[in-house]
């Protein structure tokens, strides 16, 4: 399958770098989807269509299809994203369950060559009795989201970029997360063969660190 550059409005915004993604792409354009009716369709609520809309197009323009967890959310897993975006766009799963299943072995077997880095913000939440999975759930909206090719970025460039990131997190989750979570600050951690090899320390938005 070629990759083709389509300036449909349907699907301009997307660019895909694997034979799924294209077909996927394909269809969104053939049905004349705008990705405010894909998210709405999968079940986001109408409040998450920004993020939910950032993640369709990443894992449409990922060479991994997100199969490498480079982007969560708190509804679906990479694998339940992938399903249910492929009921919705009326592509059959089975047929590309054994492409999919390689993806996920080269995404684990990949010899990397740089870091795997994570930005997190530092939340105090008041839990009280509420059970894992509940706290898991809250937990999860601390993750904050890395453009595609981060690690390669210089350290200029990866500081300014965690900033924005940084700044778009707290403007969407400020007072806004459950169980009364406080932003304290935010942590970029590096990580090579699942040891630590960098952590770098960021305040909040409206301070001179960050």
């Amino acid at each position: 399958m070629k990759y083709t550059v389509n300036q449909s409005k349907y699907i301009r915004r997307y660019h895909p770098r694997h034979p799924l993604a294209q077909y996927a792409v394909n269809q969104i354009d053939a049905l004349k989807l705008c990705s405010k009716d894909i998210i709405k369709a999968m079940g986001y609520p109408l409040k998450h269509t920004i993020p939910a809309s950032d993640r369709l197009r990443h894992v449409l323009s990922h060479k991994h299809l997100g199969l490498d967890g480079s982007y969560s959310d708190k509804y679906f897993t990479a694998d339940e994203f992938l399903a249910k975006l492929f009921l919705v766009l009326e592509i059959p799963y089975e047929p590309f369950a054994e492409d999919i299943i390689k993806i996920k072995y080269d995404v684990a077997h990949s010899c990397r060559a740089v870091p795997t880095y994570r930005l997190r913000a530092q939340v105090a939440f008041e839990f009280g009795d509420a059970n894992w999975l509940v706290r898991g759930n809250a937990e999860r909206l601390a993750d904050v989201h890395l453009p595609e090719g981060f690690a390669e970025l210089n350290d200029t460039e990866r500081h300014l970029t965690a900033k924005e990131s940084i700044g778009e997190h707290y403007q969407q989750y400020e007072g806004n997360l459950p169980f009364e979570g406080i932003i304290k600050g935010y942590r970029l951690i590096a990580e090579q063969k699942n040891e630590t090899v960098e952590r770098v320390e960021y305040g909040l938005p409206k301070s001179s660190s960050v």
